[in-house]
This record gives C-alpha cells, structure tokens and sequence, in this order.
C-alpha cells in the first residue's frame, strides 16, 4: 500500500534570512549568483517543478536580510510542519528559511507587506572587526555619534527624499513616509534603525552616509531640512557602502504594534482599508504601477 502523501498545491508565506556578501542582489539576473535565482532553484529542487518567488522588496548586491518575506505556490508532498528543513537541505550556507507557513491563495509578500525596518552598522575604530566585519562598514575616523543623534529627527515624517536616492532609482517620485529613525551606539558600534512604508534605491545607504558626514562634521548637524529642500542628490552625503545595511523586518498590517507605527499614521496600505488623502493614494498606485525598487 502506498502511503506516501498526495502532492498538493500551496501558497506559501517565508521569511528568509541570506548574508549578502556573496550575492549580486535579490533579483535574478543572467550569469550573476541572486537571493531569488538561488531561492527558485532550491524550491525547484523540493518541488520536482519550476517554482517562482516574489519578495517584498528587492536588495542590492552586498545586502543582507534577517526578514526578508517571500512569497511563492508550489506543488509538493511536503506538510507544512516539515517544510522548513525540507527548503533548508536545498540551499547554501549563507541563504536560510527562517519560517515556512502555508497562506491564503491570494498572498502576495511585495503588495500585502505595508512597511520595513533596516538596520545600518558601522564599525568605528582603527581596528577591523574580523568576526563582524562584513556586515559592517568600518570607519577609521572618530564619529560624534551626538551630532548624528540630533540630526536624525528631520528625517521623520512624510517627505520628499529626492535628496536621498540615487540617479538610478526608477520610481517615479520620492515621496516617503519614515515615522522612526534612530541612531544608537554600543561603540565602537553605531547602528542606525530607520522604518518606514517604503524606500527609494540606496535611500537608507544616502541617509546613513549623510548622518555619517554630520558625525565626521563634513556636514553641519541641522543641514537635513535643507538637503530635503534642495531635492538634489549632491546635497545629501555620500552613499554609505553595502555591507553595513540589512533588511531587518517586513511589517504585514497584523505588525503595527511591533512595527510602531503612530496614531494617525496614514500611508498605502494603512490603516487596514481605509480612504487615505488623494496624495497618498497617488503614492499607492505609482508604487504598484512601478514595481519600484527597494532600498538595497
């Protein structure tokens, strides 16, 4: 009698973690080791088919993630208890499922996903970590972590980003609503958390390395409003480099407590259902229509 288990067809919600040094980026591309072409090709493994993902927001190469959501459909005869380690035997060491839960049909992890949080590190002191280090920017110099920590309140709000996204950014505006930014230090660790509902290409790396320059004192502490007014990428300070960043959180709308989002707080996609205003309406649609990419 045969008692092996029916294949059967799911959606598939996971969150992934991948240490981004050996990876040209999420999104799949010809000839290049990718998050997603690495991820695809496991889940075809397990699956005996092609298998798609689609994850909430893309990173660039150099990226790490500890939250990455993805979602994908399958057929298997893999239960959902058993599907985490089942995925895991697939993949290398430096891309990991963290959780495997079975989803609606409909679930999608980039339109469904209302917010993120990234995490920038640096390493400021003469010695390299070399336990650490690749997962953080090391700067040499002294930094008045002071001055960063008082910069970092303007870039809170709902503003225009222009300023703090690079020339190869491909949405069609900068519009973004950031409701947390902080700079903590731990030294010789310095991290910088920013959450927000969505991120221009390189906007989290433009905004560590401005704070960066205001602690190096390249840039005086209350020249963030100006560098917003000036709607220009020269304004801002230099792009911070890769290593340092990682995706640390998707927030679905279930997550708004951990997530910290505050009373009022109007965006595409919060609150749950909600009319917004016809500014954040037009942000809602541009960002579908535009797929734009995410902060890497």
């Amino acid at each position: 009698m045969n008692s092996r288990p029916e294949r059967v067809s799911h959606t598939w919600r996971l969150v992934i973690a991948y240490h981004g040094a050996r990876f040209a980026g999420w999104q799949k591309q010809a000839g290049a080791r990718t998050v997603q072409g690495t991820l695809e090709e496991a889940l075809s493994k397990l699956a005996g088919e092609p298998v798609s993902v689609k994850a909430a927001g893309r990173t660039d190469s150099g990226v790490h993630a500890r939250g990455q959501l993805v979602s994908t459909t399958f057929t298997s005869r893999v239960p959902e208890h058993k599907m985490l380690l089942a995925a895991q035997s697939h993949l290398p060491d430096d891309l990991s499922v963290m959780t495997a839960s079975i989803a609606p049909a409909d679930f999608d992890a980039k339109r469904h996903s209302i917010a993120k949080r990234y995490v920038y590190r640096i390493h400021n002191a003469v010695p390299y970590d070399p336990f650490d280090g690749s997962t953080r920017w090391h700067v040499r110099g002294r930094l008045d972590v002071d001055k960063m920590k008082r910069a970092a309140p303007a870039l809170v709000g709902e503003l225009d980003f222009e300023s703090f996204r690079s020339a190869q950014c491909d949405a069609n505006h900068a519009m973004r609503y950031l409701w947390h930014v902080e700079v903590t230090d731990q030294l010789p660790l310095i991290s910088i958390e920013v959450r927000g509902n969505a991120f221009c290409r390189n906007m989290v790396r433009i905004i560590a390395g401005t704070l960066a320059d205001i602690g190096r004192g390249k840039i005086p502490e209350d020249a963030i409003p100006a560098i917003l007014a000036a709607r220009k990428r020269e304004a801002a300070g230099i792009t911070a480099p890769p290593e340092g960043l990682t995706m640390e959180e998707v927030y679905m709308p279930e997550d708004a407590v951990r997530a910290g989002i505050p009373d009022g707080a109007h965006f595409p996609g919060w609150p749950p259902g909600s009319d917004h205003d016809h500014g954040a309406a037009i942000m809602a649609q541009r960002i579908l229509e535009d797929d734009a990419r995410d902060e890497e």
